[in-house]
């Protein structure tokens, strides 16, 4: 992705919001933080950086191959997921001692490569790994280490478990994604329960706190689509960025975060009034963002760094 201006009606980051700026590897860097908040997973090209959210540091770095495509964490905080895009295999890192596990190989009878966006069920059993080249989803037992890969009937380019475990969003494209399209299976039997249409070009997809709102960042638009879930509707198109490559929704449902790579701003909308409410222009091309779970600390990953931001003073 590449470079651009700052946009219309961005306001400058004030250098009271930045907390700390953590230099990292070879951009992209991609991004996951663990359940209780404790850490921050940056992968970049061939690097993985265990950040310590107490202190603002790294505590430890990981060697991994390089173009990272997904990460994820599990549920007990205690292991990352990776994968890269020429790698069929899921590489795995212990985040207590920072050393790598046995890797999991997720096909044995295709050119490898073309896996993306990771998510692993609540009792960390299971990850799905999105395929979008070859519109399937890697099925990956973690704990027997072995992978079903059934098909899809599109290209998928996001992949989010419901809270709940019950609902897996399977977001991406179908034909010429004039319209996106999310999928709602069930996890168990991969059997498709609803579909829903979204804007053009989704790239990422985020649940709500309470699981009955969806948002979608619209590669086509460039905008965000916000979904609700028990009608179907889109509720509203918000206006973002070029290339809005993040989403986060805070733990309270209250704010989403868009990072737009291309145009060097970090959106943010309330989520209640469904509202565009500023506009903050990144020095450097943002890429992804978490937060942490009381929603006071956001983790923004650029070309230049890892930034930690106050979202009290955004």
């Amino acid at each position: 992705m590449g470079g651009g201006g700052t946009g219309p009606g961005a306001h400058a980051l004030a250098p009271a919001a930045v907390v700390a700026s953590l230099p990292l590897g070879i951009p992209p860097t991609l991004l996951a933080i663990s359940p209780d908040g404790s850490r921050v997973v940056a992968v970049s090209s061939g690097q993985l950086s265990i950040v310590r959210t107490d202190t603002n540091a790294i505590a430890a770095t990981v060697r991994v191959a390089p173009y990272p495509t997904g990460v994820a964490i599990t549920p007990d905080g205690r292991r990352a997921l990776v994968n890269n895009l020429s790698s069929a295999r899921l590489a795995v890192v212990d985040l207590v001692t920072g050393t790598l596990l046995p890797p999991i190989g997720l096909v044995v009878d295709i050119h490898p490569g073309g896996f993306g966006r990771i998510a692993v069920s609540s009792d960390g059993r299971t990850a799905y790994v999105t395929n979008q080249f070859k519109e399937y989803l890697a099925v990956v037992d973690l704990t027997a280490q072995n992978t079903l890969s059934p098909s899809l009937d599109m290209r998928p380019s996001d992949v989010t478990l419901s809270a709940d475990g019950g609902t897996l969003y399977v977001t991406g494209c179908k034909e010429f994604c004039t319209t996106g399209t999310i999928e709602a299976l069930d996890p168990r039997t991969r059997e498709l329960q609803r579909s829903f249409s979204v804007g053009p070009g989704p790239y990422r997809f985020a649940l709500s706190p309470d699981g009955r709102r969806g948002y979608t960042t619209n590669l086509g638009g460039p905008t965000l689509s916000v979904l609700d879930l028990t009608s179907g509707a889109v509720v509203a198109t918000l206006p973002v960025g070029v290339e809005p490559s993040g989403l986060a929704v805070s733990s309270d449902g209250t704010r989403v975060y868009v990072p737009n790579q291309a145009q060097k701003t970090l959106t943010i909308v309330d989520a209640v009034a469904n509202a565009v409410v500023g506009n903050v222009a990144i020095p450097s091309e943002p890429r992804e963002i978490v937060l942490s779970p009381d929603g006071r600390r956001a983790y923004l990953s650029t070309r230049d760094a890892l930034l930690v931001l106050d979202t009290q003073r955004l």
